[in-house]
Parts: structure tokens; sequence; C-alpha cells
């Protein structure tokens, strides 16, 4: 098998376990993004699209809290299970999901305490006029839902890392579906106003909790509740891996604030109204590539924890491939009708649909560069390079965001669309120069020649000669006696055992790779196809020398009684094994 081939086994699998589960709850976060938009534009109208418009920093703000500790969280657990730490991944999501609660209360309170002094701070206009009232209707509801609507963020990314993707999405795809349903209850049946689209939003993310708690329940996987001391250092920690992509939101907080004041000058309530049309279209396509991050983030995670640069280099490729592919899809369906888009947001008159369509047409030109500054980004993040994600999502979000809007506001409503293809083209010219001066695109040029690796194919496995290099390579990096024979006894027996499980596909494959550590230690390091094997649950207490039986879990018994750290997880598919000597 050629090397690129090998590398894609594991890969190509895992990202689409990954993937597919997460594009359907992405998908279902968007729809239910535009059935709030979709049926208050057409049950109330433009005023009711900008009273949404209005209130979108209330969620950019929550937003960034939740899946900043969210996002980062599930990183920091990913690499402790990649290096066996269960326990410490379950304090990880212990304290995220604490200080997620107790921020979104402490801010809920405040919001609703000073509520009028909020509403003037967005732009809401005058106290006792019909946009007034709508937004004060909205903003309120949101508040009040907040501690629910919130606390999803958690749940769903840590169900997703712990080997659960379709748990998570089915949570999240059911969430969504009840969003919709009761949007269209809310606003349109009972004539409840914005503040239906928000409770409707509310009940969703409560059913997608309690969806979540099967996880728990099942205990199929690792992620357990428990209540340790609280590690504000750490959180701090997951709060600044995961800001690196949640700085949109605040980004968008303050970009949003500044655009609703600048379209309100400039073109009144319809500007404002197709630029949360805009902006609910381009929420769709970033759920696209947040399908993608979840997929990237935990797989990058898991093969940078076991310095697998080959496989992290796939697993980026696969990335650009699905993302290239959907992008020409979004930009031909822009394209083609952007009047039925605009009409199915309540735009009725001919200035109403001939803005909404102009709109919706310059946004696609932003798509594909928008889609590789996406993927590079999440990719950086977990790589552990939250200063280049920093970088590009700054440029995006705020620097080029920002200037150009009020650049082109300057000319007029229809020059101020262009913002958003050149702060898409700007910022991946400014990356392309900054990763130029820094000689590398994927940041995976470290000497890694330290790190021994193995691909085994059942069909000509020849375990012999593996456990001889493996031997040269720990005679070169002056390994102890102790830990050759542990790496003798995991490719010699461990392997063994692995292979001569079923496999799903016929053919059989196990990567084996091994990371020497400053303190002297050694992670080995196994992942292989075979059905689902755990070969620590061998009974190893029937090994009888003289009777010959339970021979075959000898090295087993070795591994427990001997090894600093041993661990298995089925994880996207496959068996993993973790030992430390």
């Amino acid at each position: 098998m050629k090397t690129a081939a090998r590398e894609a086994v594991f890969v190509r699998k895992s990202f689409y376990s990954f993937f597919l589960p997460s594009l359907l709850s992405c998908l279902g976060i968007a729809a239910g993004g535009l059935a709030d938009c979709i049926f208050v534009g057409n049950a109330i109208g433009p005023v009711g699209m900008t009273a949404i418009s209005i209130g979108q920093p209330i969620y950019m703000l929550f937003n960034t809290i939740s899946y900043s500790l969210s996002i980062g969280g599930s990183i920091h657990y990913a690499n402790a299970l990649s290096e066996g730490k269960e326990e410490e991944g379950n304090r990880i999501f212990a304290n995220v999901l604490r200080t997620d609660l107790f921020l979104n209360l402490a801010l809920c309170i405040l919001g609703l305490l000073f509520l009028p002094q909020v509403l003037t701070f967005l732009g809401a206009g005058e106290p006792g006029t019909e946009v007034w009232a709508n937004c004060e209707a909205l903003v309120r509801a949101q508040l009040i839902l907040v501690p629910v609507m919130f606390c999803q963020g958690p749940f769903y990314y840590f169900v997703n890392c712990d080997n659960d993707p379709k748990l998570a999405a089915v949570a999240f795809v059911t969430s969504n579906t009840l969003d919709i349903v009761f949007n269209y209850i809310f606003v349109v049946l009972l004539d409840l106003g914005v503040a239906g689209s928000v409770y409707s939003t509310g009940i969703g993310a409560a059913v997608m909790i309690l969806i979540s708690l099967i996880h728990f329940a099942k205990k199929c996987g690792c992620l357990r509740f428990c209540w340790p001391r609280y590690q504000l250092r750490s959180v701090w920690n997951f709060f600044r891996t995961g800001f690196a992509t949640s700085v949109q939101y605040v980004y968008q907080f303050i970009t949003i604030l500044v655009c609703n004041h600048l379209l309100m000058s400039i073109s009144g309530e319809l500007g404002v109204a197709v630029f949360g049309i805009v902006f609910n279209v381009a929420l769709v396509a970033a759920s696209i590539y947040d399908a993608i991050s979840m997929a990237l983030q935990p797989m990058v995670s898991t093969f940078h924890g076991e310095r697998n640069k080959s496989n992290i280099r796939c697993t980026l490729k696969q990335c650009f491939k699905v993302s290239m592919v959907v992008n020409l899809v979004i930009v031909a369906l822009l394209t083609a009708v952007p009047q039925w888009i605009s009409f199915a947001f309540g735009l009725r008159t001919e200035a109403e649909l001939a803005m909404g369509s102009t709109a919706i047409r310059i946004y696609a030109l932003c798509v594909i560069p928008s889609g590789i500054n996406m993927v590079l980004t999440y990719y950086y993040q977990a790589l552990g390079r939250e200063s280049v994600s920093y970088l590009l999502f700054t440029l995006r979000s705020f620097v080029f965001f920002l200037g150009f809007s009020l650049l082109f506001s300057l000319g007029g409503i229809h020059l101020f669309w262009w913002t958003y293809p050149c702060m898409e083209l700007a910022s991946l010219a400014v990356l392309a120069i900054y990763n130029r001066l820094h000689g590398t695109w994927t940041y995976l040029e470290e000497d890694d020649s330290r790190v021994f690796s193995a691909f085994v194919e059942s069909r000509d496995a020849d375990l012999g000669a593996v456990s001889k290099d493996v031997s040269e390579y720990l005679e070169g990096i002056h390994a102890t006696a102790m830990q050759g024979y542990f790496a003798a006894i995991a490719v010699e027996e461990v392997c063994a055992l692995v292979l001569g499980q079923p496999f799903p596909s016929g053919e059989g494959y196990i990567q084996f790779t091994i990371v020497p550590h400053e303190d002297g230690t050694v992670t080995l390091h196994l992942r292989d196809n075979a059905k689902a094997f755990n070969p620590f649950d061998m009974d190893t207490e029937g090994i009888s020398l003289e009777e010959g039986s339970g021979l075959d879990a000898l090295g087993i018994k070795m591994i427990k009684n001997k090894a600093k750290e041993f661990f298995y997880r089925r994880y996207a598919g496959f068996n993993t094994l973790v030992i430390r000597v």
C-alpha cells in the first residue's frame, strides 16, 4: 500500500464519522436561525427583521463565553484522552460546565436590571416606537432564557469529542427541529411576536440538554459528571484556546452594533433588515465550516498528541476537499436565486427585492476565500497555534470588516455590501504573507526524528521486523531495558492479538507510534481498524504456565502490573491503546 493511501486509512473514516453528524447539527442550528428570520419577517415585516438584527449582539456576547469555554475545553479534553488521562478529562468538563453556567446567570441578571440602558446601547431607537417595543420584547426573552440556551455548548462539544458524534447530532437536530416547529406556533399561530422566536429556541435547547444526558446514562464513553476542585488557571487556558475561534463573536458584537447604526443612518430600517438577511445567509455557510471544525479539531488534537504529522496533513487535505465542494454549491445557489431568498425573508416591494438580491450576489463572492480562511483558523487552533488563529479572526471579523464597512458606507448602501469579499481576500493575503515569513502553512516543521512510527497490514504483517526496528529505535534514544521489554510486548503480543480479531473490511491495519518524553518515559500509541476489542478486558487471572492456559494474556498482565499508565477507548470507529512506560 502506498504511503498516501496508508495515511488515509484512519483519516477518511474518522473524518466522516465526525463530519456527517456534525453537519446535520450545524445545518440544524442554521435552519433554526433562518426560521426565526423567515417567520418574523413574514409575520411582522421589516420591523421584526430590524429587531432581530439589533438583538444579535446579545447572542454574540453569550456565544463568546459559551463557545470559548466549550471549544477550548473539548480540545484539551481530546488531548487528555489521547494521553490516557481520563480523570483529567472529566475535571476539564466539570470546570467548563460550572464556569459557563455561573457566568451566564450573572450576566443575565445584570442585563435584566439594566434593560433600558442595554436597548439604548444596541441602537433600538426611541422608547415608545414600534422598533423599540419589538427590541425590548426580544432582548428580555433572550436574557431570561440565557442559562438554558447557552449551556448547550459544553454538552455538545464534549459528547462529540467523547466518541459519540451521532448522539450529539441527534440532540442538536431534534433541538433545531423543535425550534422551527415552535417558532411557527409561537410567531405565526399564537402571534407572540419576536419574543416567540426566542421561546422556541429555549424549548429546543432544553430538549437538547436532556438528550445529551443519555450519553452519561449509557456510560459508553469516558465522560462523567464530577465536582472537582475549581481550577481558575486551567479554565482560563481553556477559554484562551477556544477564544481563538469564539473571538469572532466579540468582533461580531462590535461590528454588528456599528453596522446597524451606519445602515440606519444611510438607508433606514430596510438596510438593517437586509443586513440581517445577509448575516443569516452567512450563518448557513459558516455552519458548514463549523461542521468541518468539529471533525478537524478532535482528530488533529488526537494526532498532535501522538506526534503523527502525516495523519494531521491528511486530515487538513480532507477538510479542504469537502470545503471546496460545499462552497461551490453555495455560490451556485446564491447567484442563481437571490430574489427567492429575499422573498423568503419577507421582502416584497421591488426596491426591497432589488437591495436584497444585490447584497446576496455580492456576498457570494466571498464564500470560497471565507472557506479557506475558516478551515485554516480551526486547524491552527487545534494545533495549539492560537496566535495565528487570533490573527486571522481579528483581521476577518474585526479589522478589515470594520474598516471596509466604514469606508464603503460613505459610497452608499450598494457599495457597502462589498465589505464581505474585500475583507476575506485581504485577510487571506495577509495570512499568506505571514506564513511566507514563517516558512510554513502547516506549522509541522519541528523535528520529530525522535518519534517512531510504523504501519502494519494484516495480509503481510511481519511483527518480527517491526520489533527489530523498535528495538533499534529505543537503543538510539537510550531507553531503559524495561521500556524495550514493554515495547516488544506491545509489538509482538498485543499486535498479534489485534491481528487475530475480525476486521469489518477484511483488511486489517495497525498504526504504531512511540513518543519519548522529557521525564524519561515513553508513550506507545496503537490504533487499529478491528471490531471493538479491548485487550485490557482479557482475563489475566486464569494464566497457568504449568497447564499452558491463558498464555495469550500474559503480556497484557505484565502491562497492567508494571506500566505507569494504560488506556483503551473505541474512538471514531477504531480501537486505540495508550501505554506509558
